[in-house]
């Protein structure tokens, strides 16, 4: 049997915390914006966007959120997005509605089109039959 955090840890870089490191850190009191902004990017160039996203939000680095952020419309990753804006413009949640349509991420466009306030056209996506949804 493989020990997971033994794998885990092999995948990180030297020096990158790993999940239960983590999840201390972002508990600490007293965590520096520095480090917060450091593991973030690190997790960032990894691609773990969820990682980053915690350091990111926990250090208040804008720069970071707006990488995020940028990613969520790239990617149509409503969920993502859901983490890091509560309500937020309608327009954009219907931006990463259309991006993760042209994507064929059904799900992902239901949950934007349902943050846009668009319920109407969520509920169409999941009757939709197979082929090509639109928001139409």
């Amino acid at each position: 049997m493989v020990n997971m955090s033994n794998a885990t840890e092999k995948s990180l870089a030297k020096g990158m915390p790993n999940c239960l490191k983590k999840r201390r850190l972002l508990n600490e009191k007293e965590l520096s914006p520095e480090l917060c902004r450091k593991y973030g990017e690190q997790f960032l160039a990894l691609g773990w966007w969820e990682d980053a996203l915690e350091f990111f939000q926990r250090g208040g680095y804008q720069e970071g959120l707006t990488k995020i952020k940028a990613h969520c419309l790239e990617s149509g990753d409503a969920y993502l997005l859901g983490r890091m804006v509560e309500d937020g413009d309608p327009n954009l949640w219907r931006r990463v509605a259309e991006k993760a349509l042209e994507l064929g991420k059904l799900n992902f466009a239901r949950r934007a089109l349902e943050m846009a306030g668009d319920k109407e056209k969520a509920a169409a996506l999941s009757r939709e039959p197979a082929g090509e949804p639109t928001l139409h």
